[in-house]
């Protein structure tokens, strides 16, 4: 009898854990784009929120490689085969990466490119997610251009909370 109760409360431990790991995985793909690549790049498969970002459709980018997200140049450099080859070699590697959607514009994703491991500690695959950050960075390269015309135009001085100068413009100056 104790045995069966013991073993009954570690399924429905392993239950509860299954279910909470499972309840995080659907967050992560309502709220991110997501993408899982074989180990030479090739897709395996892609959440509606990549597909939406990215505006592909699923048969454009199943079996495909990686680098058609990719701009040509990017896709030939030294800088895109490191990348791969760290992915393949257990590292992960999250940055703002510049991609071309499937209308051609571009695309900028704060991303995070993840080894999977099997139970071996062997990498089998790369799940990739991401958010799009083109609208925040757009707006950053206004401010930044609005403020360097103000810089051109004006003078500017700016001071610290004691009245003592801490820049100045070449206008000002």
């Amino acid at each position: 009898m104790f045995f069966d109760s013991s073993k009954n409360k570690t399924i429905q431990d392993l239950q509860l854990t299954v279910s909470h790991q499972a309840s995080l995985l659907e967050a992560i793909n309502r709220s991110m784009a997501s993408i899982e690549f074989d180990l030479n790049g090739v897709v395996l498969s892609a959440n509606e929120n990549f597909f939406k970002t990215m505006r592909y459709r699923p048969e454009q980018v199943i079996g495909k490689e990686h680098r058609m997200f990719c701009t040509a140049e990017y896709g030939r450099s030294a800088e895109y085969s490191q990348l791969w080859s760290r992915l393949r070699n257990g590292e992960f590697v999250s940055a703002t990466f510049q991609r071309v959607a499937g209308d051609g514009t571009t695309v900028w994703l704060e991303a995070s490119y993840n080894p999977i491991r099997d139970m071996g500690g062997k990498v089998v695959k790369i799940v990739k997610y991401a958010m799009d950050v083109t609208q925040k960075l757009q707006s950053e390269r206004e401010t930044r251009n609005k403020l360097q015309a103000i810089d051109r135009a004006m003078a500017v001085i700016e001071f610290d909370l004691d009245g003592r100068i801490i820049a100045a413009n070449e206008n000002f100056l």
